[in-house]
């Protein structure tokens, strides 16, 4: 299950995927690239994406699962 998101959050790469592995700057799914929803929720724990922005991407997912991935601005 994929998602698009209107802007990007660069904080969500701060640390390493903990769902995957993913290695901090590196994004959990290649092509189209995007990160998983649990990387997401780590970064909005850890005070670097406001209350609106978190909003936004769980107002855009059909179900919400930690595995969800978030895809990169511009890939509709």
């Amino acid at each position: 299950m994929t998602v698009n998101t209107t802007t990007e959050a660069p904080a969500v790469r701060d640390q390493e995927c903990l769902l995957c592995g993913a290695a901090p700057g590196q994004p959990c799914q290649p092509k189209p690239e995007g990160d998983h929803l649990a990387r997401y929720l780590d970064a909005y724990t850890a005070g670097q994406l406001t209350k609106a922005y978190m909003a936004m991407v769980l107002g855009e997912l059909v179900v919400i699962d930690q595995c969800a991935v978030i895809t990169a601005a511009g890939a509709r």
